[in-house]
């Protein structure tokens, strides 16, 4: 677990935080430009002193102003992967790698496996300038797991790329809440790189803390939803891939409280993934239909039902421990003669799921 409380004073910006972040998992530093997201994983990182507060990371302190305690950048063991990689021009991909590599330490995952998870085996002996955007800042991933880090900074990391390499990299990065079992610190403005990485959004404003909380729960908060460029709800779902089938080009997906199909996803069996619904996506049946070519229909019961602009409601509706949202016109609502606590049927399109990470 992380705790940071810790207030940063300049002339033309004030950063006052107060955090307690889980202790794996990703947790995404949102916001516009100013917010003040770099300069509070500066001071997580001992980069930048704040004028006063706390900084603990499982207990152990790394900055109290009121005991004096200011432990180093270099002695925090923190990994720190920044916006344009900073990558040795006059080293090799491989040389890079091991800077800062503790020799009495190994590095889980080890060497041989960051370059094969990476993808950086053809590339050891080459040099950053040869490199692609999105090759640098593999290398210098790779660079930051190889350091052993108790926690992973990382800084935007995705800003410099094109489109294209963007798309390239995201796995790889959703690919390490699957193998180190550490924080991970993702500061970004992208909605779709916070709904594809993030189990946990802190959002800023002006250097204040608006909110902060699991990704489904703030992304889905009527009063934030403005702030992701989005005003529409969505379902995210965590499942586990149960079959993949090349004849009909189908993969099964199981979830708490059921499973849903989508077309074929080259993830092998038994990996974990997270998906994403939007609540306009989503039908309703009183009855369960017969002979219809929809795929997936998940028996749900109404949990809320809320206002969500003109002629519009937005159906919060539980599959077991799943939350899915729909969202409906006032007239079907009516028609349908819905209300909370009441059974139903959600219907939804395999082309409708989209994947996100893991």
């Amino acid at each position: 677990m992380i705790e940071a409380r810790f207030n940063v004073n300049r002339k033309d910006f004030t950063l006052q935080v107060d955090l307690v972040l889980p202790g794996t998992g990703v947790t995404a530093l949102f916001g516009q430009s100013g917010s003040g997201k770099t300069t509070t994983i500066n001071v997580l990182s001992g980069l930048v002193k704040p004028n006063s507060g706390f900084i603990s990371i499982d207990g152990n302190i790394l900055f109290d102003s009121d005991k004096g305690i200011n432990v180093a950048t270099e002695k925090r063991g923190f990994g720190y992967v920044f916006q344009e990689g900073r990558l040795f021009p006059h080293m090799t991909v491989e040389e890079n790698l091991l800077y800062g590599m503790k020799s009495n330490v190994a590095p889980i995952p080890s060497q041989k496996e960051t370059v094969k998870l990476l993808g950086l085996t053809k590339f050891l002996h080459r040099k950053p300038v040869s490199l692609s955007g999105g090759e640098r800042q593999r290398v210098a991933i790779g660079r930051a797991l190889l350091c052993t880090p108790k926690l992973l900074l990382m800084d935007e990391p995705l800003a410099a790329l094109d489109a294209a390499r963007k798309q390239e990299l995201l796995p790889y990065i959703s690919k390490l809440k699957d193998i180190l079992n550490i924080p991970i610190i993702y500061v970004s403005h992208q909605t779709q790189e916070i709904m594809n990485l993030a189990d946990t959004i802190v959002l800023l404003e002006n250097g204040r803390v608006l909110q902060q909380g699991p990704v489904d729960e703030i992304i889905n908060n009527s009063k934030i939803t403005p702030y992701f460029g989005e005003n529409l709800k969505s379902s995210f779902i965590k499942c586990i891939i149960d079959n993949n089938d090349h004849d009909t080009s189908v993969t099964n997906l199981k979830f708490d409280g059921g499973s849903i199909t989508t077309t074929i996803l080259k993830t092998p069996v038994g990996s974990s993934v997270r998906v994403r619904i939007r609540a306009q996506d989503i039908a309703i049946s009183i009855e369960q239909p017969q002979d219809i070519s929809i795929a997936n229909i998940i028996e749900v019961m109404i949990q809320t039902i809320e206002p969500s602009g003109e002629g519009f409601v937005d159906l919060s509706l539980i599959a077991k421990n799943t939350v899915f949202w729909a969202r409906l016109t006032k007239t079907s609502v009516t028609n349908l003669k819905l209300t909370p606590g009441r059974v139903v049927y959600a219907l939804f399109k395999s082309t409708a799921i989209e994947v996100l990470g893991h």
